[in-house]
C-alpha cells in the first residue's frame, strides 16, 4: 500500500461493494495480512467521532450513517475546481454522462464561477469533444454532448486517463478510484486464466487496455447508454476463430460477474473484434502470418535501417514485429486501434526509438494503405525498441588500463575477472606490472589500479583492492558508465559546433504562434540552401504525427525523412512564451537532416534531448542567448558541465 489515506480508501471501497466481509476476505482481497486489516480499521476509525467501521462476529461492515457524514465532509472539503483543466474535465464529464442535458447556470453553482467563466469553459469544451468527432449542442440554458456511443467511450476513456479526479461526476468510474482498481484486479485475474485456457495470448499493456474498455462499457451500460444493435458473431463464423469466440463468452461472464453487467450483442461483436486484433494462439508460429503482412514488414525495416544506418533485421525481431503488424492492420480496418499505453514520458526518455517508430509506422502507412494512430505508434517501439537500444549502447567500449604488480598469476587472474565484470561496456586494453612505466604512453581511457599512483596523468583513475570485491566492479563501472558519458557529451559539442550556422539563428521578442515559427525557419534553411522546397510540408507531417515540444520548454521539429540537401540546425529564442501543442515553448531547434548527416542525427538526438531536459539548463541557455556566439558559447558551456 502507497499510504495511510490509500489504504483507507481501499478497504472502505470493498466494503461498499460487497457490504459485509471477514478479516480473512479482506486480506485476500487488499494483497495482505488479516493482521494488517485490523489496523486499517482502528486507523479509518480513529479518524472521526463515530466509528466508521463495524466489527461483530460475521465480520466487518460500514455504519451507513458515518460514511454519509464523511463523505459530505470529504466533499465540502474538495468543493470547487480553481484550475482551468479541472474544470473543462468536470464540465465534459458532467455532459457525457447526461444523454439529456446539463443546465449551464447549474454548472457555474456547481463550480462557484461566473456565467462568463463557464461560456469560456464551454468554448475549450467543444474543441476537446471535436477531437473524439463529437460535438456540444446549445438550446436555451441546456447544453449537451451528440455523436455515437462508440466515440463517446473513447471520450470517457480520455478523460480517465488524463483528468484523474477532476474527472469524475455523478459516480461515473474515476482512474484513481480504489473501487474501480478493485474491480480492475479481479477481471485482470479471470481474463488472464480464461485467455490461458482458451488458448490465446495478449500482452501485458494490450491486455490493461482492454479492461479499461470494458470497464468502461459496463459504467454505461448500466446508466442506460447502449451501442447500436450489432451481429452477435457466432463460433466459427469466421476461419479460425473458435479460440476468439471461445474467450469473448468467458470475459463477457467474467464482466458479469464483477461488474454485475451484461453486454449486449454489440458489445460482444466488438469484444470479439479486439480479441481478434489484440491477441494470438499460444501455438503461434511464422506459419501464422500472412505473405504480405510479412512482406511489409520486411519492406519497412529495411527503409528504417537504411535511412538510419541502423541493423533492425534480425529474423526473430521480423517474425515478432509481422505478427504485430498484422494485427495492427486488422484493427485499423476495423477500427479498433490501440491507446499510447506509456504515456508522453516515453518520448521524452527515448526520442530516437520513438522517432524509428513514427518512421516504421509511415511506412506501414504506405504499403498497407491505412492511417496508423498515435497509441501504436508505442507498441511498435517495443518491438524495434531492443534491437536499437543494444546497437547504440553498444559504441566503441572504454578502454582500460590495468595496474597490479606482478605476484605469481595475479595480475592476469585480476584482469580477466574485470573484464568479464565489465564484458561489452569495457575492454582491458593493456596490463602494467611495473611502477618504472612511462605514463606517456598510456592511451586508454581509464586506469584501474590496486595501488596508489604517484605519476600524474589526465586519465581517470579507481583505486581497487587485488582481490576485486563486488565494491570494486561497482566502482568501475560508475567510472566507465561516466566515461562514455562523457564521451558522448564530446561527440555532441563536436557535431553541435559544427551544425550550429550564425545564419540560421533567430532571436525574437514578439509573440508568435507555432505555425509562423515552422515557417520562419523553414524559409530560413531553404534560404541557406539547406533544404528545398517542400521541407516545411514534411515538418508539418512529422508534427501532425507526435508534437516535438519533448518537455521543459524547448522543442526539435524536423522531417521523417533525412532529405536535406546538407545537415544543419537552425535556432530560435523566444522572449515569449510559444503555444506547442499545449507545452510552453522559448527554444525551438529544427534539424534539417541530409542523407550524409544521417549517423549525427541519430547519435545528436538523444543526448541532446537529455541536456535540455534538465529545466536549469534551459533556464540559463534562455538568459545567456542574446545572439549565435552566446546560445554556442552557453550550450557548450553546459556539455563540459
Amino acid at each position: 500500500m502507497d499510504s495511510r489515506a490509500e489504504r483507507q480508501r481501499l478497504l472502505t471501497a470493498e466494503l461498499r461493494s460487497a457490504g459485509r466481509l471477514t478479516a480473512r476476505e479482506l486480506a485476500v482481497r487488499l494483497g495482505v495480512s488479516a493482521r494488517s486489516v485490523r489496523a486499517y480499521v482502528r486507523e479509518l476509525n480513529a479518524d472521526g467521532d463515530h466509528p466508521l467501521v463495524i466489527s461483530d462476529q460475521d465480520g466487518y461492515r460500514l455504519d451507513p450513517e458515518e460514511h454519509r457524514r464523511r463523505r459530505s465532509r470529504r466533499g465540502r472539503r474538495q468543493r470547487g475546481y480553481d484550475s482551468p483543466e479541472q474544470r473543462l474535465y468536470y464540465i465534459v464529464r458532467q455532459l457525457v454522462a447526461h444523454a439529456d442535458g446539463v443546465d449551464v447556470f447549474a454548472l457555474g453553482e456547481q463550480l462557484s464561477v461566473s456565467p462568463a467563466t463557464i461560456e469560456a469553459d464551454l468554448g475549450r469544451a467543444r474543441e476537446l469533444v471535436r477531437e473524439h468527432q463529437l460535438v456540444i449542442r446549445r438550446s436555451g440554458d441546456l447544453v449537451r454532448i451528440e455523436g455515437t456511443e462508440r466515440q463517446q467511450r473513447r471520450l470517457v476513456r480520455h478523460l480517465l486517463l488524463n483528468s484523474g479526479q477532476a474527472a469524475v461526476a455523478d459516480g461515473g468510474p474515476a482512474a484513481e478510484s480504489p473501487r474501480l482498481r478493485s474491480q480492475l484486479r479481479q477481471l485482470h485475474r479471470r481474463a488472464s486464466e480464461y485467455l490461458d485456457a482458451s488458448g490465446l495470448k495478449m500482452n501485458e499493456y494490450a491486455l490493461n487496455d482492454l479492461l479499461l474498455d470494458l470497464a468502461i462499457a459496463a459504467d454505461r451500460i448500466r446508466a442506460g447508454h447502449q451501442l447500436p444493435a450489432g451481429v452477435r458473431p457466432d463460433a466459427g463464423s469466421h476461419p479460425g476463430d473458435d479460440l476468439v469466440w471461445t474467450a469473448t463468452v468467458r470475459l463477457a461472464a467474467a464482466v458479469d460477474e464483477v461488474f454485475g453487467v451484461g453486454l449486449s450483442p454489440a458489445d460482444l461483436h466488438t469484444l470479439h473484434g479486439i480479441l481478434a486484433t489484440r491477441s494470438s494462439a499460444l501455438a503461434d508460429t511464422t506459419s501464422g502470418i500472412s505473405a504480405e503482412a510479412m512482406a511489409i514488414t520486411r519492406d519497412a525495416l529495411r527503409e528504417v535501417s537504411s535511412l538510419f544506418l541502423l541493423d533492425l533485421y534480425d529474423e526473430g525481431t521480423v517474425s515478432a514485429l509481422a505478427l504485430h503488424v498484422q494485427n495492427l492492420i486488422a484493427r485499423a480496418h476495423s477500427g479498433r486501434s490501440l491507446d499510447a499505453p506509456l504515456g508522453p514520458e516515453f518520448r521524452q526518455l527515448h526520442p530516437l526509438i520513438h522517432e524509428l517508430a513514427l518512421l516504421f509506422s509511415r511506412e506501414i502507412e504506405t504499403y498497407a494503405g491505412i492511417e496508423v494512430h498515435s497509441g501504436e505508434v508505442d507498441f511498435l517501439a517495443f518491438h524495434i525498441g531492443n534491437q536499437v537500444q543494444r546497437q547504440m549502447n553498444q559504441g566503441p567500449p572504454v578502454t582500460i588500463t590495468c595496474v597490479a604488480p606482478r605476484y605469481s598469476d595475479l595480475h592476469d587472474d585480476l584482469a580477466r575477472r574485470l573484464a568479464e565484470a565489465l564484458r561489452e561496456q569495457a575492454v582491458v586494453q593493456d596490463t602494467v606490472t611495473s611502477l618504472s612505466y612511462d605514463w606517456r604512453e598510456l592511451t586508454s581511457d581509464l586506469v584501474v589500479s590496486v595501488i596508489e599512483l604517484e605519476a600524474e596523468t589526465e586519465v581517470p583513475v579507481v583505486r581497487i583492492s587485488p582481490f576485486l570485491t563486488r565494491e570494486d566492479i561497482d566502482r568501475v563501472a560508475e567510472a566507465v558508465r561516466a566515461e562514455r558519458v562523457r564521451a558522448a557529451r564530446a561527440k555532441l559539442r563536436a557535431n553541435l559546433v559544427s551544425l550550429l550556422d550564425v545564419s540560421l539563428f533567430h532571436r525574437v521578442d514578439d509573440p508568435m504562434d507555432k505555425a509562423d515559427v515552422l515557417t520562419l525557419m523553414s524559409d530560413t534553411l531553404e534560404r541557406e540552401g539547406y533544404t528545398s522546397d517542400g521541407f516545411l510540408a514534411e515538418v508539418l507531417d512529422r508534427e501532425q504525427r507526435s508534437p516535438t515540444a519533448f518537455g521543459g520548454q524547448f522543442a526539435i521539429p524536423h522531417a521523417l525523412h533525412p532529405d536535406a540537401r546538407k545537415t544543419g540546425i537552425s535556432v530560435l529564442v523566444s522572449d515569449v512564451p510559444i503555444d506547442w501543442s499545449g507545452s510552453q515553448v522559448r527554444l525551438v531547434l529544427m534539424f534539417a537532416v541530409s542523407r550524409d548527416g544521417r549517423p549525427v542525427f541519430r547519435d545528436v538526438l538523444d543526448e541532446l534531448i537529455e541536456v535540455l531536459n534538465n529545466p536549469s539548463h534551459i533556464a540559463t541557455l534562455l538568459e545567456q542567448s542574446g545572439d549565435h556566439h552566446s546560445f554556442v558559447r552557453s550550450l557548450l558551456g553546459l556539455l563540459d558541465g
